[in-house]
């Protein structure tokens, strides 16, 4: 699969989390910290190459899990 391609995945993806993440905010009433975490993840998806961001989870997972 080609980066073009997985990066327009992940941007639908991204898009789909976010707006999901507004209906369950508005309609479902979730905390404002629960609809933070889903935003930053949504938002990584949608304005980020999907190469760079599984280069930082990696990293980020690898640091939370080492400790």
């Amino acid at each position: 699969m080609s980066d073009t391609l997985k990066n327009i995945i992940t941007n639908i993806i991204g898009l789909l989390l976010l707006g999901l993440n507004v209906y369950m905010f508005y309609f479902d009433e979730v905390e404002l910290t629960h609809f933070c975490v889903i935003l930053c993840i949504s938002l990584a998806l949608f304005l980020f190459k999907g190469t760079k961001t599984k280069e930082w989870l990696s990293k980020g997972l690898s640091k939370i899990i080492s400790k």
